[in-house]
């Protein structure tokens, strides 16, 4: 069993480097190899931190309020993001008005609502595992 699957773990690895190896040369040096710094302005990084920052406080204000609610976690989750996602919108006007690209920034955005979704879960359920062992001892 333990060499069935380490050949199936070696197969893999080797169709990703197969397919990594038909990009070639040209396809590789298209990606920059050095670091550069944003050019977004220093207004719209202290706007792009504000709106997460506020996103952020709702998020901890609500799962405050909402935590222990007696509902599915990943429904109190779901409402909890919900009425937090709209503090998102400055955020994402920041980046339109310094036209960065919709992809990059819906990247950006998917990216702090995932985690988000995470931490909110974990407290959620965190909540709900301590009253059902206070209710069951």
């Amino acid at each position: 069993m333990m060499r069935k699957l380490v050949g199936t773990g070696l197969l893999w690895l080797a169709l990703g480097l197969q397919a990594f190896a038909k990009e070639g040369p040209e396809a590789q040096a298209a990606i920059p190899q050095e670091w550069a710094p944003t050019t977004l302005s220093d207004k719209t990084l202290a706007k792009v931190h504000g709106g997460v920052e506020a996103y952020q406080k709702c998020l901890n204000d609500e799962t405050r309020l909402h935590g222990n609610d007696p509902e599915d976690s990943r429904k109190v989750t779901d409402m909890i993001l919900g009425r937090c996602d709209k503090t998102l919108t400055v955020v994402k006007e920041a980046f339109d008005s310094e036209k960065v690209p919709p992809v990059v920034s819906e990247r950006y955005l998917k990216s702090k609502r995932s985690r988000a979704a995470q931490q909110v879960v974990r407290v959620v359920m965190g909540a709900q595992a301590a009253r059902y062992a206070k209710d069951h001892p």
